[in-house]
């Protein structure tokens, strides 16, 4: 018998009422910002090598070469030119190819970073809202439950995305996409749910087992 003092550790699933709110997804946005910051950061380093730490090796390897030089023309300087190749042997030699391939991507990096940036605002831009049967989305008019004609769930078990087809009034057709990760998973889902059964598409127990 399950102790009536016992405080569960389950979270409530939350409740919706008539109109179910999804923003964009604090996981997905900040996953991106960690990618944009690798990105600008692995610029920043890559920059770093190919403007200032290669050549001043590449310079300071040139001084070596020119100290042992030296040093050779010295009878017993034997140790002396010994230690001026140790210290050489610990750096290492970087043609302009290596050069050149550092400041690329030290160019490309950073802004490649901000497009992915700007590509996952626009893309997590705005919400997803039921409310009245009316489903909205960003870059679609608003879309009655009534007028969606087939839904796509081949990703939906595996990857959170549904597609909504759909056919209003006035002509305009659209497919539009639900996405659980992109946006808040528990009002995405409610979303879902509520539209597969005001359109008697959900699946029953033996049809999912099947």
């Amino acid at each position: 018998m399950p102790d009536p003092t016992a405080v569960s550790t389950t979270p409530a699933a939350p409740v919706f009422g008539n109109e179910v709110i999804a923003r964009a997804s604090t996981e997905y946005r900040v996953k991106r910002y960690i990618m944009v910051f690798i990105l600008a950061g692995a610029g920043a380093w890559f920059g770093y090598d190919g403007f200032v730490g290669w050549p001043a090796e590449n310079a300071k390897i040139e001084q070596l070469d020119q100290q042992i030089i030296s040093a050779r023309k010295i009878a017993g300087n034997e140790e002396a030119v010994k230690k001026l190749e140790f210290d050489k042997s610990k750096l290492t030699k970087r043609t302009d190819t290596d050069l050149n391939f550092q400041k690329t991507l030290c160019f490309i990096l950073p802004p490649l970073g901000f497009i992915v940036l700007g590509f996952a605002l626009y893309n997590s831009r705005g919400e997803y809202r039921l409310r009245d049967n009316i489903l909205n989305v960003p870059g679609h008019p608003p879309v009655p439950l009534d007028t969606i004609t087939s839904i796509d769930k081949t990703y939906w078990d595996r990857k959170g995305i549904a597609l909504i087809n759909y056919e209003l009034p006035n002509g305009k057709s659209g497919k539009l996409r639900l996405d659980d990760f992109i946006y808040q998973r528990p009002p995405t889902d409610e979303i879902y749910r509520r539209i597969e059964e005001y359109t008697g598409t959900a699946e029953t127990p033996a049809e999912g087992a099947a």
